[in-house]
Order: structure tokens, then C-alpha cells, then sequence
């Protein structure tokens, strides 16, 4: 649903709307202008990738997808199924997601996580910042590791 506010203040023939359930593109709009922006002083490119761990049918066990930019691998998503974790999967897949980011040129790594604080510690992770109650009642640990 859109709502369409008050529009007062804005230039002749502009509305302000509120997306609830957004547009597909719109996140994808918004980021071409703000990339535009700062590649007029620090170039932007960003290389999206993932590691994925498939049975013979091809279902989806474990995957890391990443992007790397300005020199930073960031780690969107690492996922490991349940009858896996504890075996080395998520471990091997974080070392071919940062391997190949070295090989790509990046200087180091950082991610955000909520519930696997103590996976990426023994990753070689460090905590650089902390949101409490989010989500509600435990932390968001943002971290970093130098891949370099």
C-alpha cells in the first residue's frame, strides 16, 4: 500500500509517498544514484559472490554470499543447515569466501551477526561495535577481521 503525504514543501508536481511493501527496484534505483554520488570522489564498484555447499539434487546445505568493495569483503549471509553445523562446513566455507576475496584483492572483512558471535570469534573476528535490543532483548555485534 502507498500513502501519498503532504507535499507542502517540495518542488511543483513532487509527492511524497510512504512504500509499504516497496517497489522491487527501488532499493536498486536508490542505489545507483548514491553510488553515482560518491564515485564523483571515491569510486564505487561493488562484486557480489557466494560459496555454496549443494547435495546431488542440488538443495542448498550451506552458503556464504558476500560483496566485495573498496577493498572490504562484507558478508551479507552465511548459512549452514542444522544436521552440518558443528562438522566444519560453515568454517570451510568462510575460508574459500575470504580466500577468494584476498585473491580479489581485499584487505580485510566484516559482517554483522546476532546469534554466531562465537563462530566468528574463533574465525579470527573482533567485535567493532554493538547494537543492544536488536533484535529485542539480545545484540547486534558488528565485526572485523583483517584478511591481509
Amino acid at each position: 500500500m502507498i500513502h501519498r503525504m503532504d507535499t507542502d514543501d517540495w518542488p511543483a508536481g513532487a509527492a511524497l509517498t510512504l512504500a509499504e511493501v516497496p517497489a522491487p527496484g527501488f532499493r536498486a534505483e536508490m542505489a545507483g544514484h548514491i553510488h553515482a554520488f560518491h564515485g564523483r570522489t571515491v569510486p564505487f564498484e561493488a562484486r557480489r559472490f557466494d560459496v555454496a555447499l549443494r547435495d546431488a539434487r542440488g538443495r542448498l546445505l550451506a552458503g556464504v554470499a558476500g560483496v566485495m568493495s573498496w577493498g572490504w569483503l562484507f558478508i551479507e549471509a552465511a548459512w549452514v543447515d542444522e544436521a552440518l553445523r558443528g562438522q566444519g562446513a560453515g568454517r570451510r566455507l568462510m575460508a574459500r569466501a575470504e580466500g577468494h576475496a584476498r585473491a580479489q584483492g581485499c584487505h580485510a572483512a566484516w559482517l554483522d551477526t546476532f546469534q554466531a558471535e562465537g563462530f566468528y570469534r574463533a574465525l579470527g573476528y573482533e567485535p567493532f561495535g554493538v547494537l543492544e535490543d536488536y533484535p529485542a532483548g539480545q545484540r547486534r555485534v558488528f565485526m572485523r577481521k583483517r584478511l591481509a
